[in-house]
């Protein structure tokens, strides 16, 4: 398991015409030195096709803390089996949804610096997106996480002008902006049970969903799987819930009530 490392602050940037990408690799010979070493490309297409799994860029930016209404958190992500450090409880929220959605291999935290070059109308300045995704599919993108009620017309030209190097790089790129919070909490709850340990026996995982064919509460499918003792078998049926093999309505009130259904593409892949 991966501990998240101590945040590297980027040096100042170079002064260029153009919009440029600032990062720190993590290498054997460099992770442990204060300053590590700091590399730079122009952005471009040929930047945006580099392998960024093995480059593994590190945190270049530190917390500005809780005085700034920031309360840090780190997530387990358990396909890295490596910690995602997260600056605020709105990235940790994102974070949590991102995993849950299954599209997003690896993440990285404040990965980068992007200085804006003299085209931009940001020209001067600098922007650290709040985490870089390598998807499923092998490609990367670009998140910035702010509730919708804090974007203002700044916010709105920063993202507009990161959306335009994403473009740039080929990459992807979109703003978080947050959930329904009763979702949230709900799919906070179904979290605690998506760890390998609580993956249940084929063949208990198959009496589940045959059970929840026509939709059943989390409580019969309990009593359903584990007769002896219900309770044992209630990260069972959160796991399967967790990786969308039952569905559920999360903007609903989460109970033993809670009824899950065989989601249908599992129904599809059982027809065919």
């Amino acid at each position: 398991m991966q501990p998240v490392d101590v945040a590297k602050r980027i040096a100042a940037r170079r002064r260029s015409p153009y919009t440029e990408v600032h990062w720190v690799p993590r290498t054997a010979e460099h992770a442990m030195e204060p300053l590590a070493r700091q590399e730079y490309a122009v952005a471009g297409r040929e930047l945006g096709e580099r392998d960024w799994a093995t480059i593994d860029p590190m945190l270049v930016r530190i917390s500005k803390g809780v005085r700034h209404r920031f309360t840090g958190a780190m997530y387990f992500w358990q396909r890295t089996r490596s910690h995602v450090w997260c600056e605020s409880q709105e990235e940790r929220w994102e974070v949590l949804w991102l995993d849950y959605g299954g599209q997003v291999e690896r993440l990285w935290a404040q990965p980068m610096a992007v200085a804006f070059g003299h085209g931009s109308p940001l020209a001067g300045y600098w922007h650290i997106p709040d985490l870089l995704a390598q998807f499923t599919d092998g490609s990367y993108g670009l998140f910035d996480v702010r509730p919708a009620e804090r974007i203002d017309d700044r916010a709105r030209q920063q993202f507009s002008e990161t959306a335009k190097l994403c473009e740039t790089l080929g990459w992807h790129y979109r703003v978080l902006t947050g959930h329904d919070p009763l979702a949230t909490q709900n799919l906070n709850c179904l979290s605690a049970s998506r760890h390998a340990r609580c993956i249940p026996a084929p063949e208990v995982e198959s009496l589940i969903l045959d059970a929840a064919h026509d939709g059943k509460s989390r409580g019969e499918l309990c009593r359903i799987a584990s007769p002896d003792c219900p309770p044992l078998a209630c990260a069972w049926v959160d796991n399967l819930a967790w990786r969308r093999l039952l569905h559920l309505d999360l903007s609903a009130v989460f109970s033993s009530d809670t009824v899950f259904t065989t989601s249908e593409r599992v129904l599809e892949g059982r027809a065919s």
